[in-house]
């Protein structure tokens, strides 16, 4: 045999060798595709690492559209990162996601029911949910409840009360800012969770009931307890829709020096707003929250917010290896290390790396029920603007208008689903 055969053939042998090392050592990379980007693309690659899987990311701010071609063409990603149960349930239906039978038992058993339900389709798995949002808390100054001998309401019945009971004291319970529409349905859609129960909420954003059905009314007329009385709310009804009342400027008029009110509604992203306005702001001390109190006892304590999950388009060993890690205690202790918020029961609250991702994933662990943010999960000109964003104005502005506000809703949502 001839040296320049030989050599080749050698050249060859060590190159395989090397390829083989790769794919032994989880070096073959998967191809992820994803809405992140910025901090979270960095922790996410931190988790990646951790596994021992390598990754080509490929960021888009048209996920859908960038799915639907990757399944036309049949050029789909190993693994996507989908920001709801809608297209999870639309890709499983569609048969192109590979189920998840290798998750094992011991990592799933430290999930609530409701996350392996809204990751499976046709009683299977296929997703698993990672970072989420917590859009179930009320604000408050723990200096001033105490310098005013206020306690934290347990119920929405003893948050009335207390209500009552700093309208009387001549101060403002409530500060709302409704520049936007969004942060007014995150109400509405926690109060109808805990009115009318998940089964009935789901139903309603499905448009499996109409917009006119008694426990949508019920939900609108319950928060209307706070929003129809004008001395519940800093500025009144007027000061509350003013276009410069912006939700951030709402929230900050809760901790300034001189407090316009004394609570504030929204998700648990509201602590870093606040403190990089107001920095001598201290979270714990005198900035914090408490649950979105219960109303209906039978549905305890849900919460609403939000959640990526991930999905799997391939069986490569590199898939299998980053989606077990994705949902194993190891994983999501170190995504609550990086500032990742998890459902994971097992991860201690002492991996979070403040007070407020430890009290909210304390919130989070406990509750036995997670829904996704309604307005999230209608066609977009129902939910939103136009749509449910703009009706939550028109009740806040006049809630004796509910009926005809809801049967406009109504003729919408048979107009777009």
């Amino acid at each position: 045999m001839k040296k320049g055969r030989i050599v080749a053939l050698l050249l060859l042998l060590i190159l395989g060798v090397f390829v083989t090392t790769q794919a032994a050592f989880g070096q073959t990379a998967i191809n992820v595709l994803g809405t992140w980007g910025g901090s979270e693309l960095e922790i996410f690659q931190k988790i990646a690492d951790a596994a021992g899987v390598k990754v080509n990311f490929n960021t888009t701010r048209e996920l859908d559209a960038a799915l639907t071609t990757a399944v036309q063409t049949n050029n789909m990603p190993d693994i996507a990162i989908l920001p709801n149960p809608a297209k999870l349930q639309e890709l499983a239906k569609q048969g192109v996601l590979k189920p998840l039978t290798y998750m094992p038992q011991s990592d799933l058993k430290n999930y609530e029911q409701t996350w392996i339900d809204l990751g499976s389709y046709g009683g299977k798995l296929y997703g698993v949910y990672f970072k989420v949002a917590n859009k179930s808390v009320v604000w408050y100054n723990p200096k001033t409840f105490k310098a005013n001998g206020w306690t934290v309401p347990k119920t929405w019945n003893e948050l009335l009360e207390l209500n009552k009971k700093i309208v009387a004291s001549g101060k403002t319970p409530w500060s709302i800012g409704a520049d936007i529409g969004w942060p007014l349905t995150d109400w509405v859609e926690n109060i109808m969770v805990r009115t009318a129960g998940p089964d009935v909420y789901a139903k309603w954003y499905n448009h499996e009931i109409p917009w006119t059905d008694p426990k949508v009314k019920e939900a609108f007329m319950t928060w209307g307890q706070i929003v129809g009385n004008p001395k519940n709310l800093a500025g009144g009804i007027s000061g509350t829709l003013d276009a410069t009342n912006t939700f951030q400027n709402a929230a900050i008029a809760v901790f300034q020096e001189n407090p316009k009110a004394y609570m504030y509604y929204e998700g648990d992203f509201i602590g870093g707003i606040v403190t990089s306005m107001l920095p001598n702001v201290k979270p714990g001390v005198d900035i914090d929250f408490f649950a979105f109190p219960p109303i209906n006892p039978e549905f305890g304590t849900p919460v609403v917010g939000g959640a990526d999950v991930f999905v799997a388009f391939s069986d490569k060993p590199e898939v299998q290896k980053l989606m077990k890690y994705i949902a194993s205690v190891e994983g999501n202790t170190l995504a609550a290390k990086n500032g990742f918020l998890s459902q994971n029961k097992a991860v201690p609250l002492s991996a979070y790396p403040n007070d407020t991702l430890r009290n909210s994933a304390k919130i989070l662990t406990s509750a036995k029920v997670y829904v996704f943010d309604a307005s999230d999960m209608m066609p977009s000109a129902v939910g939103n603007q136009g749509g449910f964003w703009d009706k939550c104005k028109e009740f806040l502005a006049n809630p004796a208008k509910i009926d005809t506000i809801l049967a406009e809703m109504e003729k919408l949502a048979q107009q777009n689903y």
